[in-house]
This record gives structure tokens, sequence and C-alpha cells, in this order.
């Protein structure tokens, strides 16, 4: 492993393009390359492994970063003990191919890169279009940080000024000349969210080898608890999870959002959709787009929806709190597949639950049921039943997909109104915790609800849904007729 110089270009650029395509990035690599090479005074480092005389490997890795932007946008402090790191021992890597007989040795050609530069630490960021690198499970995720969303302007507070904080260390760089920060116009204190995902690798995560654990884990349900629960063991840089399994019906809950109008549901208040996105789950984990219809405890097994069966060590049920106002009146959510359900359970065009994993699908824009609705030659009526925050998240979205307001009802019942006088006094007790209110305070709930009215939505309080009847049930009393 040495410094690249300009011999070794020619054989960088073809072990780049070894499948015949120039991937994302690649003019932008090689020029920083080359600026490695010629410019002493580049901001970029850049190192070639070979044997004999055939390059196999190439790095480019940044002389500096803004380690202020790190630390106020990522928890990185969690991770790394920074008064172990040198200031000027922190590089982020840019750019990095390895050919693939020799990935076996990335740990190893990882070290020698940070030993050549003088680095401790060493940052990787994932943007949106960034391709991972075989690299990348090597490194450590880094949760971001969460700044208040609900702010126009900064908060007016004192500030330190960054660049008073290390005098020295500025002092420093301007005398030797050779460090230029990466992402210098980077704002420590600008207060929102970073738009890329980061990870980290030290020389100590790298001195010892990661233990692999190659136990059958398997996480039914996309659920708060359970993709905290994976991020939890992702997180844990001394060991390695190879086999982890995510069980959840319409995958995970951003891939249906592109962006926040087109959100159906109250938002998680443990992840929002850029945090999921954040996490990079589909790149960590397996994630199986089906639903659990039984478990096997002798065998280790899960049977799914589709007839497979997926075997387990280790099993977590995170399915999460679920609406049962349909399950009361034995229907099934449309969304949900005929070959689940259990005898008895009807299905009806049209009656969606709230926690019906392929809500999105029947109700995005170019759907049959989304065009039967917004039909402006036709009034079709979109009834909304329930009293949580979901209810007015629903209608907001079906307003913004372009539902009339006059043409959506909102029935609110009673909050204990599905509760059986024959079920333990316990499940009153935690109907206030499972089946909230919208709005804890009812001068917002009176002013929500003033606003909906003024825009055409029918508000229908303390109802309670007791039946549902279709056109099939209209059809067969007509056939009968009067007796």
């Amino acid at each position: 492993m040495t410094r690249t110089v300009h011999s070794d270009v020619a054989q960088i650029r073809e072990l780049v393009t070894a499948d015949g395509q120039e991937h994302a990035g690649y003019d932008v690599a090689m020029a920083q390359t080359l600026d490695a090479i010629d410019n002493p005074d580049s901001q970029w480092i850049s190192f070639t492994a070979r044997v004999q005389d055939t390059v196999v490997a190439s790095f480019i890795i940044s002389k500096d970063v803004n380690l202020d932007y790190y630390v106020s946008h990522f928890h990185v402090q969690d991770q790394i003990l920074m008064a172990e790191h040198d200031r000027k021992a922190h590089a982020r890597l840019i750019y990095s191919v390895i050919n693939p007989i020799f990935e076996k040795t990335t740990q190893f050609m990882l070290k020698e890169v940070l030993r050549l530069s003088g680095k401790t630490c060493m940052y990787f960021e994932v943007q949106s279009t960034t391709i991972i690198p075989t690299i990348f499970y090597q490194f450590v995720h880094i949760r971001a940080r969460r700044f208040p969303h609900f702010l126009d302007r900064k908060w007016d507070h004192e500030r330190y000024d960054p660049k008073k904080k290390g005098e020295e260390i500025e002092e420093d760089y301007e005398a030797d000349g050779e460090n230029k920060v990466d992402g210098a116009d980077r704002d420590p204190l600008d207060e929102n969210e970073s738009p890329f995902a980061l990870c980290f690798l030290t020389k100590r995560l790298l001195s010892e080898p990661k233990i692999v654990k190659n136990s059958r884990i398997v996480v039914v349900g996309a659920s708060d608890t359970g993709i905290s629960f994976m991020e939890a063991l992702l997180s844990i840089g001394y060991l390695n999870f190879t086999n982890i399994t995510l069980v959840a019906p319409g995958g995970l809950p951003h891939h249906h959002i592109p962006d926040k109008k087109t959100n159906l549901k109250a938002y998680s208040t443990s992840y929002t959709s850029e945090e999921l996105k954040k996490l990079m789950l589909e790149s960590r984990v397996r994630v199986l787009d089906s639903r659990m219809v039984d478990i096997d405890r002798s065998d280790k097994n899960i049977i799914l929806n589709d007839g497979n069966v997926v075997p387990y060590d280790n099993l977590v049920l995170a399915m999460g709190i679920q609406d049962k106002t349909l399950d009361s009146l034995s229907y099934a959510s449309y969304g949900i597949d005929k070959s689940e359900g259990v005898a008895g359970v009807q299905r009806a065009r049209g009656v969606l639950s709230i926690d019906d994993p392929y809500l999105y699908r029947y109700l995005a824009s170019e759907s049959s049921l989304m065009q039967a609705l917004t039909d402006r030659r036709r009034q079709t009526r979109c009834v909304v039943y329930g009293r949580s925050l979901h209810c007015y998240c629903l209608i907001q979205g079906l307003i913004q997909r372009g539902v009339r307001p006059s043409n959506i009802m909102l029935a609110i019942p009673r909050i204990y109104c599905h509760v059986n006088e024959s079920e333990e006094t316990s499940v009153e007790q935690d109907i206030p915790v499972i089946y909230p209110d919208a709005f804890d305070d009812e001068l917002i709930q009176e002013k929500i609800e003033k606003m909906l009215e003024e825009k055409g939505v029918q508000i229908v309080r303390e109802a309670k849904l007791i039946e549902i009847i279709t056109d099939k049930d209209r059809e067969r009393e007509n056939t009968k007729g009067p007796q």
C-alpha cells in the first residue's frame, strides 16, 4: 500500500470499469485522484494497493473533516472517545474500489490507509445516491441527532464561535497549510437534520476483529420496537450479525412515503421518515414483504402467507398495537390476502383499516379506488371512522390526493364504545393508552374540527359502527323480496 502515482491511474480506471460500466461519481473520483497526485495542497489523499505490479485496490480520503458538524448532527460522542483522537487524526472516506478477489483483506487495507495517512478515525457519508461499497460492513453506523421541526428560524441563544473555540488548532492549520477541511461550508449550528447518514471506524475497531454472529434472528413487524431492536443490534461495534430477517407486510414504513404531504398516517414519535432512510436497514438486514400466519415452535419456524417457511434461532414479535374495529365485526381489511383469512371473516372492496399494510397501494393516486373518489362526474362518499390522530392525517392525505372535502365524512365514536362488558376491567383502563384522543387539548380539537367543517367535511360525533352493509348484501335482500 503506497500513495497513488500517475502510473497507477490507468489500472485504477480498468478496476473501476471492470464490469463495462462507469459508475456514479466515477469522473469526480478520478479528478480527485489526479488532484491528490499533482497538487501537494490538495485536500485529498489517494492510496493504491498493489500485488507485484497489479493494482488491486484504491482509496481516496480527505485530509480533514468538519468535526464540529459531525458532533452537532450525530451522536458521535456516544460511539467515539474524542479525547483519545487527535484533532488532525480524523478523515473521511471519499471513494474506494477493491478487486473482489482481495475483499477478504479489506480490514488490513483500511488499517494501512489509516497508518500511512496518520489518521486514527475514518468516517463514511451515505448520501441518497451513494452506492454502498463492499467495505461498508466494516463501519459502524452513527445515529443522527434530532432537531425541532417546527421552527421557522434558529434558536435565539448565545452561540459559540467554532473558529475561536480551536484557535490553537486553526493557527497550526494555517502554519503548515497541509489540512483543508472537508465540508467546511457546513454550519454546525444550522439546526437542520443532516441530509446524509454517517458511519465510522477506528484503528481499535480494525485491530479487534468483529465477532461474527450467525444466529438466525427473525423480527416480525416494522414497529418502533422492531426497528429499534434491529438498530441496537447493528450498532454494537464488536459484533457482526449476518442473519437478521425482518418480516413486514408492505416493507419498511418509509417505502410508501416519498414526501410528508403524501403521508396518510400520523408520524411515529420514535422515527421520522428521514431517520428511517438514514438507518439503511435495506442494506443491512433482509426484508421480507410478507405476513406471518403461524408459528411452529417445535421446529423453530414461522409460516408466511405465501406458504414459505422461515427458520429462526431467536424470534422477536414486534407487530405493535393495531386497530381491531373491523375484526370485532368479523371483517378483515381489503388489503389482507384472502388465503390468510380465518373461516367466517369477510372482506369488502373499499373497506380498509388504517393498519392495512397495503393502505398506500390502494389509496395511491393511480389506483382505481382513488380514481373513483376523485371522479368529478359522480359523487363517491368516503367515511373515516375513528377518533385518533390517524383519522385527521388520513383526511389531510385524501384532500391532498384530490378528494373533495364535501365527499368526506368523519365519524367519531365514544372512547369506550367498543369495549365489551364481558372483557376485563383492565382493558377499559388501558383504552386511553392504546386508543388515545387525537389532541390532548379540547380547544385544539374544536379548532381543527371547525376548520374541517368550513372546508365541507361532515362530522358525526358519538357514532358507533355496528354493521357493514355492502352492495352484495343489498342485492341479496332485494332477491329475497318481502316475506
